[in-house]
Order: structure tokens, then sequence, then C-alpha cells
């Protein structure tokens, strides 16, 4: 690991990180960062959005400790998270930026890979591949890919939107700071914030590369910002960002694959909302129709506006069978 720059003064990586109230697990992130198999420049820039427990201090620790490495900002106000990466993108230097959520763990080689495979390839954003763990133990991610694939055009934002072989979060990415260094996060949307930031980015980039390596540990845990979407009504942003995400499709291809992107998350949404009380689901429900009409996600309108494949079909029915069962559970409450 070098210190702050190489010999032309430039620092290759930069690693934004929002702090808040996470010091169970804040330490084992952080020391994860340190511990990179990279012998080139990176700088990792922490924000601590106003954590009441002991995040900050230990914050300061690892900024003192390693002032070559860690950059520290403290935020005189709790803004979200969203406002927190904003902050850390206003002050990274890296030729290529990435985040990370604190409370995950990032493999020592990552760096080393997820740079190396940028600079081999030219690629405007570099997506690696997520393992999920908890207490229990790991497994992959739905979106992994087994082969490095190299994709141009249009089709960066159609894959975004396909969800099969990347996803909207902020795990395992890598990015051109010259190319996305303006962009930011929209803040007060308190779910799938990052759906829009990266809509937004694939619809810019000329180049994605899905690298078939491990360089992301997703830790899942109840407290997780998906916890309790239901309860705290974020799930309405969660709408609203699949939604606005469309704005940025301009080829027929994409717009297909952002409509089955809002089918994809209707079924989700009422498949969850099978596990919810009476009260909640009768709510969740009404959302569910009214974007459904908004949307025109009927049956015939898919088939003819968007040709759909049996894995479409598949999922209208899917929503079909589960807005039965809560009906039908809701009648007998």
């Amino acid at each position: 690991m070098n210190a702050a720059a190489d010999s032309s003064g430039e620092m290759l990586l930069s690693i934004v990180v929002p702090v808040f109230n996470v010091a169970r697990y804040l330490r084992e992130g952080l020391e994860s960062l340190l511990r990179q198999d990279f012998d080139d420049p990176y700088e990792v820039i922490l924000i601590d959005d106003c954590s009441t427990d002991d995040s900050l201090s230990i914050c300061r620790e690892f900024a003192a400790l390693h002032p070559g490495i860690f950059q520290l900002i403290e935020s005189a106000a709790n803004a979200g998270v969203s406002a927190a990466r904003n902050t850390g993108l206003a002050r990274a230097r890296g030729r290529y930026l990435m985040f990370f959520d604190p409370d995950d763990i990032l493999p020592a080689e990552t760096l080393e890979h997820i740079f190396r495979a940028a600079e081999k390839y030219s690629a405007d954003i570099v997506k690696g591949n997520l393992v999920l763990f908890d207490d229990s133990g790991q497994r992959p991610a739905p979106d992994q890919v087994k082969r490095t694939t190299l994709i141009t055009g249009d089709t960066v934002l159609t894959t975004l939107f396909e969800h099969s072989r990347v996803r909207g979060h902020i795990g395992g990415k890598l990015f051109r700071r010259d190319k996305f260094a303006s962009l930011r996060f929209p803040v007060g949307v308190r779910m799938a914030q990052d759906l829009l930031f990266f809509s937004e980015m694939f619809a810019g980039a000329d180049s994605l590369l899905l690298l078939a390596r491990d360089v992301y540990h997703y830790r899942k845990h109840p407290q997780g910002s998906t916890g309790r979407k239901y309860e705290k009504g974020s799930y309405i942003d969660w709408l609203f960002a699949v939604e606005q995400s469309g704005k940025f499709a301009s080829t027929g291809e994409q717009l297909r694959a952002h409509r089955a992107l809002l089918l994809r998350t209707m079924v989700q949404i009422a498949r969850e909302c099978r596990k919810l009380s009476p009260q909640s689901a009768a709510a969740v429900v009404q959302v569910i129709e009214q974007k459904c009409a908004q949307w025109n996600l009927r049956l015939v309108d898919l088939l003819i506006s968007d040709k759909p494949g049996l894995r479409d079909i598949g999922r209208y029915v899917k929503l079909q069978l589960a807005l039965r069962q809560i009906r039908r559970n809701l009648a007998h409450a």
C-alpha cells in the first residue's frame, strides 16, 4: 500500500464510505479496506453522518493511525446516506471511484483485481461478483456471472434493467471519475436511490465489464436499509426510484427491459406483502393496484406493446396469484 499518490501525482482509486451508527461492524469493515493487496495509491473517504454510537470515534482512530489512506469528514447535521455519498464524491481524487458500506467486507484482492480489469479493458464501469453473508454462512448473490464479459453501447443500460447480471446496488462497482464525477445521489429518496444513480451512469457509459470474480461481501442483517420498508413506508420510494429510472431509457430494447423491471418489482412486493399484517397488507395492495394501472401492467398491454417472453408472462401470473392470496387473506382477517 502506497501513500498519497503515485510518481505522477495521481491518486488512482477513491473509496467513498458513508458511516452512521454501525459501530458493531465498522472496525471489521475498515480493516478489510486497509488490508488490500494493492500496491498503488488509494484513498478511503469516511463521511460520518452524525452517528450517536461509537462509529465516529472508530473513524477518528483509523484516520489518525493511517492518514495516508483514510480521510474523515464529520457532517454538521444528519442528512442521510445519499447526502453523505455526495459529499464523498465531491472530495474524491481518484482515477476510479467506488462505494463501500461499512457493515460489509472487501476481500483482500478486490482492489487489485477490479482496478487491473478496468485498465485492461478500458471499461467505464466494472462490476464484480457479490457474496451475501450473515451469521449462518454465505451464498452467491443472484446476479453473479461465471464468465468475464465486456458490454458496450446501448446494451449497457439494458443490462442493468434486466437485473440478471447486474443490479442497482452500490457493492462491487468501480467507475471512472473523469466521466461520472458530476453525478449525484437523489437526496430524500429513502430506498433504491442507488438504482437511480446507476441508471443515469449506465445510460452515459460506453462500456461495462462484468468481472467473474468475487469482489464484495454484503452483510445481510435485520438492521439493513431495506428492513421494515413496509412499516416505514420506504417501499414507496423504491417504487418511485424504479419508475424514474425509466427516464434514462432511449431505445426500444431499453424501454422493454425497463417495463420488465417494473413488473419484476411488483411481483417482489406482492409476494413479500403476503407476510404482512392485514392492516399493512391492505395498504400495500392498494398501492400495487394503483401502480399496475398507472404502468399498464395488464396482460393485454404486455402482449401488445412488449412482446413478452415466457419469463415475463410467468411473472405476471405470479403477480396475480400473489394478489389473489392476499385478497383471500384479507377477506378472512
